[in-house]
């Protein structure tokens, strides 16, 4: 949407103030490292991808990997402000990380964050929402929403 927001703009004055990516279920032929830490998983994403998009070009599709040809420049994104997080056991950490970094060498004038999360996987939050991770993380997105 910010995306969007950036190539389309938006009416009556609304501004979309941040972006924030939890552990962004982003896609790619090119392999990252990450994809080793489950392979079944990484097939299982793409799979998941192609059933939810029967139109799809497949997993450099714009819609999927904004890093892909054809994808809209990250300097268009209309936000000022970006927080990426990712967890060091999710298998699509990598893509996330590749995003906060091209998005910084984009030429968009925003501030990125990213943050790990320390050995845990995707969704940990959700799944234990109490645990020491989540609540670290809960703490970083309240902070960047009320900042």
């Amino acid at each position: 949407m910010a995306m969007r927001a950036g190539a389309e703009g938006l009416d009556r004055g609304v501004a979309i103030r941040g972006l924030l990516l939890v552990h962004p279920y982003f896609l790619g032929t090119e392999k990252v490292d990450s994809d080793a830490i489950d392979p079944a998983v990484s097939e299982s994403l793409a799979s998941l991808w192609r059933m939810m998009c029967p139109t799809t070009t497949g997993s450099d599709d714009p819609l999927i990997n904004p890093l892909a040809d054809g994808a809209p420049p990250l300097s268009g994104l209309v936000c000022r402000r970006a927080l990426v997080c990712v967890a060091e056991k999710d298998v699509l950490k990598d893509r996330g990380k590749q995003y906060y970094r091209k998005l910084q060498e984009s030429g968009w004038p925003g501030e990125a964050r990213l943050r790990e999360a320390a050995g845990v996987g995707h969704t940990f939050h959700l799944l234990g929402p109490a645990g020491e991770e989540a609540l670290a993380q809960d703490e970083a997105i309240s902070e960047f929403l009320n900042s």
